[in-house]
């Protein structure tokens, strides 16, 4: 019998390397701070284990919940690991000690399920603050509050997200600074404010720690930067094979609601990519991959297995040439501003198997 590794044609490619550089670029960007190398979502779908493996000058690194910090942890990660959210239960609240987590505390709740944990003391506890970007954390009024009485913990520090800082002239930011600023003046904690896109456009959000996420995996969330003033490099290759090639009259339709009506003679390309590989279902007329280095626009609609490509600038193309969904000579925003999302919610959405260089 002859084996058979993947269910799915997709292929997805990590560049370890491109990540280490856009880690140096951070670190080059932070005026001299700490930074946690955000690896949640499995790092933007790149590959938490791999990735946190592979950013040995990171000095710590921030997730989401208790269970993707135990991965990293069962994975022989010894380094601070920033839990944003923190512990949802009791329950989570005993494994963030056990496994030496650094919990962001950003309600009572929490709180009180933190005081009923043995040497909740030792613990090295960050207190989230709200300061403009209307999600989790403690309001301003509450913090002092919270401070005071503590439930038995030893505040370690502070650290607020920020709203609009893809925006360099948006003020909110700006007010968010000086909001959290005035609220921690008298606090003896570090501090953690940056994330990516503060990290390239806000130096006045340097403080002890910052936190590169989207720009580690080599997409700029300031989209007003261009690529030579941030040269980040993009860490995940997306393929998939070309699976047939038909020739269509003028009249024809192609996919789903006869959606796309060719208005001439043409060759279309079917490739083993849709939307049960996590690849939008919704894109406009500018949606396009690269095969054998030409640009092809993708019509029709978007099936659960294929998409449909014009075929007219590529000649001799054959089954199995591998089309570029994104990459470095396909860069994933063309996607991304085609299907009206963020490059986020693409490297999160995609799923096959990967292989990493």
């Amino acid at each position: 019998m002859i084996p058979i590794r993947h269910k799915r044609a997709l292929r997805i490619r990590v560049d370890l390397g491109a990540i280490q550089k856009n880690l140096t670029l951070a670190k080059l960007r932070s005026g001299g701070q700490k930074l946690f190398a955000v690896v949640k979502a499995d790092a933007y779908g790149h590959g938490a284990v791999q990735v946190a493996k592979a950013l040995d000058q990171a000095d710590g690194f921030a997730v989401v919940t208790v269970a993707e910090a135990i991965e990293l942890r069962d994975a022989l990660i010894d380094k601070p690991i920033l839990v944003i959210q923190s512990a949802h239960d009791r329950h989570e609240c005993a494994a963030c000690a056990h496994y030496q987590l650094w919990p962001v505390i950003h309600c009572m709740d929490q709180l009180q399920w933190f005081a009923q944990v043995p040497n909740a003391h030792q613990l090295r506890a960050w207190i989230k603050i709200e300061t403009g970007m209307g999600r989790l954390g403690f309001q301003p009024d509450e913090v002092k509050k919270v401070l005071i009485k503590n439930h038995g913990l030893n505040w370690y520090g502070a650290m607020t997200h920020f709203a609009s800082a893809d925006d360099p002239h948006n003020r909110l930011t700006d007010r968010q600074i000086q909001s959290f600023n005035r609220l921690t003046q008298h606090m003896n904690v570090q501090q953690s404010l940056a994330n990516s896109a503060a990290i390239l456009a806000w130096p006045d959000s340097q403080a002890h720690w910052a936190r590169p996420g989207i720009m580690l995996y080599g997409s700029n969330p300031v989209q007003s930067q261009t690529r030579d003033q941030t040269p980040l490099r993009l860490a995940m290759r997306v393929t998939a094979p070309l699976i047939s090639v038909k020739r269509y009259k003028a009249g024809d339709s192609v996919g789903y609601a006869a959606d796309y009506v060719c208005a001439e003679s043409m060759s279309v390309g079917y490739i083993a990519i849709g939307y049960g590989d996590g690849f939008p279902r919704v894109l406009d007329r500018n949606a396009s991959v690269l095969l054998n280095g030409r640009i092809c626009p993708i019509i029709g609609r978007v099936s659960m297995d294929s998409i449909a490509i014009d075929l007219s600038k590529v000649k001799n193309a054959q089954l199995g040439d591998e089309a570029v969904v994104w990459g470095v000579e396909h860069p994933i925003e063309i996607l991304a501003s085609a299907a009206n999302t963020i490059t986020y919610e693409l490297m999160t959405s995609i799923r096959g198997p990967r292989d990493y260089f």
